[in-house]
C-alpha cells in the first residue's frame, strides 16, 4: 500500500516534458493558418514573410531564373491564399507550400522549350564574350585572382547546367534533398510517394549528375 502511495506521490512531482521548439512553431503556425483560414490578413502576410525566402530558394534551383523564380513564387502564394480553406492543419504549411510551387515549377519548365539560364550568360554572348572581359576589370578587391573568381561562376553554371539534364522527377528530389536540405520524409509528403521512391530517385539523379559534372569538369574536378 505505501509502495503504491509512494508511487503517485512520485508521478504528481513529475513534470511532463517540456515541448521542442520545432513542436512549439508547428502549433504557432497551425493557429495562423487557423487565423488564415478565418480570412486574418495579417496572419497569412505572416506565414508568407516566414516561407517566402525558401520558396525563391527552391524556384530558382528548379528554374535557374531569378525572375521566373519570383513570378512562380508569388503564383504559389496566392494559390496558397485562395484554396486557404482547403488546407488540413494537421500538416505542415511547407508541405503544401512547396507542393503547389514545385507542380508550377515543373509545368513552367514544360511549357518553355527553353529559358536563358543567367544573365551573365546571356551578356557574354551577345557582346561575344565582352561580358565576361568586362567582370573581370570591375571585380572588387580580393586576395582571389579574378580570374579564380570567374571560374568559380563557371563551376556553379555547369551545375545548374547539369541539374538541368535531370528529368523533372530526379531534379526534384536532388533540388529539395541536397540543395535545400529537406529529409525524405518531408519530401515525400511533398510530392505524395512512399519515402522508398524519393531516396531511389535521389541515388539515380544523383549518379546521372555525377556522370554529366564529370564530363563537363574534367580536369576542373576530382569526381
Amino acid at each position: 500500500m505505501n509502495t503504491v502511495k509512494n508511487v503517485h506521490s512520485v508521478e504528481g512531482r513529475i513534470k511532463p516534458a517540456a515541448r521542442g521548439a520545432g513542436e512549439d512553431r508547428r502549433e504557432e503556425e497551425r493557429r495562423l493558418m487557423e487565423r488564415a483560414k478565418a480570412g486574418d490578413g495579417p496572419a497569412f502576410d505572416e506565414m508568407t514573410k516566414r516561407y517566402s525566402e525558401k520558396a525563391y530558394s527552391v524556384a530558382y534551383q528548379m528554374l535557374a531564373s531569378h525572375d521566373d523564380a519570383r513570378d512562380l513564387v508569388q503564383d504559389a502564394f496566392l494559390e496558397v491564399f485562395r484554396t486557404r480553406e482547403r488546407f488540413n492543419t494537421q500538416y505542415r504549411f511547407s508541405t503544401w507550400l512547396y507542393r503547389i510551387l514545385i507542380n508550377k515549377c515543373i509545368n513552367f519548365r514544360k511549357r518553355e522549350a527553353r529559358r536563358r539560364m543567367f544573365s551573365f550568360t546571356d551578356y557574354g554572348s551577345r557582346n561575344g564574350g565582352a561580358g565576361q572581359q568586362f567582370l573581370v576589370s570591375n571585380l572588387p578587391s580580393s586576395e582571389k585572382n579574378p580570374h579564380e573568381v570567374l571560374e568559380s561562376d563557371e563551376l556553379k553554371r555547369s551545375i545548374m547546367a547539369a541539374l538541368d539534364t535531370l528529368s523533372e522527377r530526379h531534379r526534384t528530389v536532388v533540388v529539395l534533398f541536397d540543395l535545400e536540405g529537406l529529409s525524405h520524409r518531408q519530401i515525400a509528403e511533398i510530392l505524395q510517394c512512399p519515402e522508398g521512391t524519393v531516396m531511389s530517385r535521389l541515388h539515380h539523379g544523383r549518379l546521372k549528375l555525377k556522370r554529366v559534372l564529370s564530363k563537363r569538369l574534367a580536369g576542373y574536378l576530382d569526381l
